[in-house]
């Protein structure tokens, strides 16, 4: 029988893994996975904030937009009326009725005699005014 001489046994030696070599440019540094994703919290933080902002801002320009569409609205609406209002005085001033009343009283015009109606044209003997036309 063969019996092991345990007197030289030894324990495992653990050798360490070589370490790359490292270039100057490339040389990244590490940072901690807990302030990694604190930045990237903070970033989307900061970027919900500014979103935030441009759509309120947006809101503002809507409103501001729709409270001028009502004063031009209110203003157009006046201005529809006046003109209504004008269409109807420019008649009531160019009735024939207020015409004729206007040129009898106030111009002192008269209705015409019967000798001072001249016809033009047509083919009766009357309307020659005796001139060959």
């Amino acid at each position: 029988m063969v019996v092991a001489n345990n007197a030289y046994a030894q324990r495992p030696q653990v050798y360490p893994l070589p370490e790359r070599p490292r270039s100057a440019a490339g040389k990244k540094s590490r940072q901690n996975p807990r302030v990694a994703r604190g930045l990237r919290r903070g970033a989307a933080g900061v970027l919900v904030v500014l979103l935030a902002l441009v759509v309120v801002y947006r809101y503002g320009i809507i409103s501001e937009i729709n409270i001028q569409i009502n004063q031009q609205t209110k203003t157009r609406d006046s201005l529809l009326d006046e003109q209504r209002h004008l269409k109807i005085t420019i008649s009531e001033l160019t009735a024939l009725s207020r015409l004729e009343r206007v040129a009898i009283e106030e111009l002192g015009m008269k209705y015409p005699a019967p000798s001072q109606i001249r016809y033009v044209g047509g083919n009766s003997s009357e309307g020659r005014d005796g001139d060959g036309g």
